[in-house]
């Protein structure tokens, strides 16, 4: 715990935090923060339990109304630990006179009611020194499974409401303990200041089963436009973008192609590897922060390192691209650097085939993220003709994944341009 909120020791000395622990009730956590010498402050709206808190711990404490909010202060003789009997979210810098550089969130986010997340996470955050860290404990179990309090919540979601100021980086996954049912997931975050790694963020979600998109079975549009990535050729050099452990790796392998893909996760690219018994070595690259894992016979290579990490000197120049949802999966923002990179490792004839969603992004932001076709032709117009293959009304399957009202899957053929 010391470690995750920074309670590191230097120059031999315990660094004292400002700890802020919402929806505290009457948790032994705030007299055990207090004792290692930190300045604890709670948030509990029901005044019995901030009277009993102080009571039953045989703490000396002072009590005084606030000023411009519904509640009172309670406060230890030394002030160092402090409880603001109050709505949380009613909470501002102003009221408790400081900004926090610690927050334990033992599934205080998913005791709240879904729709106070966002202004849950708002309040947090203007509490928060530039400089934080933060330790999130979630419970997580199958839709419909339970309803009321605790209000299951994804990674992709408490990705949502905390990555666009903070890098959010999965820790564990732990049966749920008592009074909670066993089958039950605890997910336990550490966060700090930042923004979030891309490559930990697709981690987490191989780490806690969320890889949906994932199939050993070969996609069906790479089966169905085979011919238009191969041109006719028996022995071309594919490209598969975050790839994973995809099932068009080891199609392709198979129709006697030499295979390159990326995968940001190198345990996922190891499993990979094994669960096909391939014959491989695995290759340390640092330069990347990353492997290279390949083949003996060098038909097979998968970089394990963030995409942006890639050389067209590693890669060489490619025949064919077969982008499964790679494009519609990255930040909106990194779009124009992946098309970017990806000019530089095609070979002047190549064939690419693109799969993308259309949809209404005010209603779900991904992934797979909200890809337009106007977007897609603007990306590769400096080089490169695109046209659609086919387009197929996905609406049933938006309504029942994303809640969306209508979605629609757009296969691209990308070729290069006759200028």
């Amino acid at each position: 715990m010391d470690e995750l909120i920074g309670c590191e020791k230097a120059a031999g000395e315990k660094v004292s935090r400002n700890i802020l622990v919402p929806l505290c009730g009457k948790s032994k956590d705030l007299v055990h923060l207090h004792g290692l010498g930190h300045n604890v402050v709670g948030c509990e709206g029901v005044e019995q339990a901030c009277t009993e808190f102080f009571s039953e711990n045989n703490i000396e404490y002072t009590r005084a109304p606030l000023e411009g909010v519904d509640g009172s202060l309670f406060s230890s003789a030394d002030g160092r630990l402090r409880l603001y009997q109050c709505d949380f979210l009613a909470l501002t810098a102003e009221i408790v006179s400081t900004k926090f550089d610690a927050v334990w969130d033992i599934q205080a986010l998913v005791s709240i009611n879904p729709r106070d997340r966002k202004q849950y996470v708002r309040t947090l955050r203007s509490l928060l020194a530039d400089d934080f860290r933060y330790l999130l404990v979630t419970i997580e179990y199958e839709p419909f499974a339970h309803l009321g309090r605790p209000h299951s919540i994804s990674y992709n979601a408490v990705k949502e409401l905390f990555g666009s100021f903070s890098n959010v980086k999965f820790i564990a996954q732990l049966p749920a303990q008592a009074p909670w049912k066993s089958e039950w997931r605890e997910n336990v975050f550490a966060m700090v200041g930042g923004v979030e790694d891309r490559v930990q963020y697709w981690q987490a979600r191989w780490a806690t089963g969320q890889s949906q998109w994932n199939s050993d079975k070969p996609h069906q549009y790479l089966v169905k436009y085979l011919d238009t990535l191969t041109a006719g050729s028996s022995n071309c050099k594919f490209f598969l973008p975050l790839c994973g452990k995809a099932g068009d790796l080891m199609y392709l392998y198979k129709e006697g192609h030499t295979v390159t893909g990326v995968e940001g996760v190198p345990f996922v690219v190891e499993q990979f590897f094994r669960e096909n018994k391939l014959d491989y070595e695995k290759i340390s690259m640092p330069e990347i922060k990353g492997w290279k894992f390949k083949t003996k016979d060098g038909r097979m290579c998968i970089y394990a390192c963030d995409y942006f990490s890639l050389t067209p000197a590693m890669v060489g120049e490619v025949d064919a691209v077969y982008d499964r949802g790679a494009l519609e999966a990255i930040n909106v923002g990194d779009r124009p650097g992946y098309v970017k990179l990806m000019q530089q490792i095609i070979g002047k004839d190549f064939r690419y085939v693109l799969n993308a969603y259309e949809y209404d992004d005010s209603m779900f932001q991904g992934p797979p993220r909200n890809l337009p076709r106007d977007e897609v032709f603007n990306l590769f117009a400096d080089f490169a003709e695109v046209d659609i293959l086919e387009e197929a009304d996905k609406s049933d399957e938006g309504a029942d994944k994303f809640n969306l009202e209508w979605m629609v899957k757009v296969i691209y053929t990308i070729k290069p341009s006759q200028q």
